[in-house]
């Protein structure tokens, strides 16, 4: 361990430090516009592969262009849009699916009921967010409801559950008891309740990092989603080798799309933005080297 004692570099001192690891910088102009909009330190997350290894000198491979990591950047933006707009719309399924069920075999206030969780702790915990959050919403029917009824203090789990992440709502269903109601979202979604409970834990991750604009690519999951074994609709023939990259994640969000719209476009979309970016190695996302071959994704 030792002191920290870099100095921080203006733009034009970080353009020569990248040109003396060897990076080609066309124009200058340019390149320091963009580290004026995106840090240098972000930037960086990009040109990882573009290293010679190993990564710690932090030399460039032979003609590797400041321009080649933009568009990197400019892909990941886009495959983080992408996959935010599907993402909302399996959230609001998944919620929607949630609160029915539960609702219909337990009540308005299902939530509340003990016998249904396997960890209590964790169930207070997500009661005490609950609580938090109802207190801060704008919300207008969760103000209506704080107007008008005392008794129970929260709202109905039609109401309180549509105002917490994807995150709480995968904690909630991976912390319930098997039931039928969770089996009937389970069913729903073409999958057991284990495989469905490891899929949104995934996808909850993925989510944050597109909400935070943060790094997607060749981002390394730090939890595997399970594969399912029997699952109720077409899936994969040809299952990844890596199935901690963005692949399977990719993989997972069509499976579910195709179930909340059999004419989702997901697949096409994905497809020509990767003709848009020919040049991005797919292997860093985990992708087959034949994977538009598989029925799957309905191409042939």
């Amino acid at each position: 361990m030792s002191n920290f004692n870099k100095n921080p570099l203006s733009f034009t001192e970080q353009i020569e430090l990248l040109k003396s690891r060897g990076l080609i910088i066309d124009n200058n102009d340019e390149a320091e516009r963009y580290l004026k909009n995106i840090s240098y330190y972000k930037l960086s997350g990009y040109w990882h592969t573009f290293l010679k290894p190993p990564h710690e000198l932090h030399q460039f491979k032979s003609n590797t262009k400041f321009s080649q990591i933009i568009k990197t950047f400019i892909f990941d933006r886009k495959l983080r849009l992408l996959i935010f707009d599907q993402l909302e719309r399996i959230e609001n399924s998944f919620k929607t699916q949630l609160i029915y069920n539960y609702s219909i075999e337990f009540g308005s206030h299902w939530y509340l009921n003990e016998t249904l969780y396997k960890n209590i702790n964790y169930k207070n915990r997500f009661i005490e967010i609950l609580y938090d959050t109802t207190k801060s919403s704008k919300e207008i029917f969760i103000n209506h409801y704080k107007t008008k009824y005392t008794e129970p203090e929260l709202p109905p789990s039609w109401m309180s559950l549509e105002i917490i992440s994807l995150g709480q709502v995968s904690l909630l269903y991976k912390n319930l008891k098997i039931s039928k109601a969770k089996k009937e979202i389970a069913h729903y979604f073409g999958v057991d309740a284990i495989v469905l409970e490891s899929w949104f834990e995934s996808l909850s991750f993925v989510r944050n990092i597109c909400a935070h604009h943060s790094r997607l690519w060749n981002r390394q999951l730090p939890i595997k989603p399970m594969i399912p074994r029997n699952p109720y609709n077409e899936w994969l023939t040809n299952i990844p080798d890596r199935a901690d990259r963005i692949y399977i994640i990719l993989t997972i969000i069509f499976y579910l799309s195709k179930i909340i719209n059999p004419n989702t476009t997901f697949n096409e979309k994905l497809t020509n933005l990767l003709i848009e970016y020919p040049e991005i190695p797919l292997h860093y996302m985990g992708f087959p080297m034949d994977w538009k071959k598989d029925k799957f994704w309905n191409f042939y």
